[in-house]
């Protein structure tokens, strides 16, 4: 298929794995990230399953998560989490079945207009929480649907991300 045409959701299993996004049913490519964005993507998975061991499934690298089906909209996640009540067997493909939990890495490259609509597009999909790590700053927000307040925290305090199950920032993004 060529990216080049419209994109609709009939569409979807035939779309090629890659680095991009579909807004309103057009391709947008995506940069290549950084080592220090690659490094904290596979930190966080790793604390996220040693976290969430059991309760389903973490997965990293532009993981395409569904927004809307018409005009077809695909985000392109830096992590998520899906638990086993949301997804019965592990995931193939496209997201189409909201996550619990999607982490995006701040770089520097990104604008506040960009990942605030990151963030409205995945609520507005169904997530139930988007972090947003801000690895330069050592921050994260925390934005939950349903709820009109963000709440903001420094890389040493707890953020609960699921169940009362809890991660602390402070253990990754160490050196070497």
């Amino acid at each position: 298929m060529k990216l080049k045409e419209k994109l609709t959701y009939e569409n979807i299993k035939e779309l090629p794995e890659g680095h991009y996004e579909v807004i309103d049913g057009e391709v947008v490519e995506l940069a290549p990230t950084g080592f220090e964005h690659g490094e904290y993507e596979g930190e966080l998975y790793t604390l996220l399953k040693k976290k969430l061991r059991g309760k389903g499934y973490v997965a990293v690298g532009e993981v395409g998560v569904l927004i809307s089906k018409d005009p077809l909209r695909i985000r392109a996640a830096d992590v998520v989490f899906i638990s086993k009540e949301r997804a019965k067997e592990r995931p193939r493909g496209i997201l189409t079945t909201p996550p619990e939990l999607v982490i995006e890495i701040v770089s520097p490259s990104n604008t506040y207009t960009e990942m605030e609509e990151r963030v409205f597009d995945y609520l507005g999909a169904g997530v139930d929480k988007v972090l947003l790590v801000d690895p330069q700053l050592r921050k994260a927000t925390l934005f939950e649907r349903g709820k009109k307040e963000a709440k903001f925290y420094d890389f040493e305090e707890d953020i609960e991300i699921y169940k009362g199950i809890k991660i602390n920032l402070s253990e990754i993004g160490g050196e070497g």
